[in-house]
């Protein structure tokens, strides 16, 4: 296997694959809906949180990208035949975004911030940001 090789292969598994475009996929939604949300619904649309949520976009996109650089350094000298960083980093930045999506949602619809599995799931981020 050529050097440059063991860098595509994490990302070539078709597992990654659909994980990192989920990832993608949620982050647009997360950004659309948090426009729209901060247009229509809150009237305080900020350029300046704007850049700070794209930057910690690219922040989570670097994050996918040293993943796959680990995950290429184990399968040079250690292959498990998995992808274990890669995958771990995508979903976990996954879940984040979907907690953004579902704090996003009940802000447009403030009937969801009362639902029993959303208070659940609010106070286990909270729990967990402690």
């Amino acid at each position: 296997m050529e050097p440059y090789q063991y860098f595509l292969a994490p990302i070539l598994d078709d597992r990654a694959q659909v994980a990192i475009i989920a990832l993608m996929a949620l982050a647009l939604m997360d950004v659309l809906f948090g426009v729209t949300n901060a247009f229509f619904v809150q009237h305080d649309f900020s350029s300046h949180q704007f850049r700070a949520g794209l930057i910690r976009k690219l922040g989570n996109l670097g994050m996918v990208v040293m993943a796959d650089v680990i995950d290429a350094m184990l399968l040079g000298g250690l292959n498990l035949g998995i992808q274990p960083v890669l995958m771990t980093i995508t979903v976990s930045l996954a879940v984040m975004e979907i907690m953004s999506l579902l704090e996003i949602f009940a802000e447009m619809h403030p009937e969801i911030s009362d639902a029993p599995w959303y208070k659940m799931l609010r106070d286990s981020k909270e729990g967990l940001q402690q």
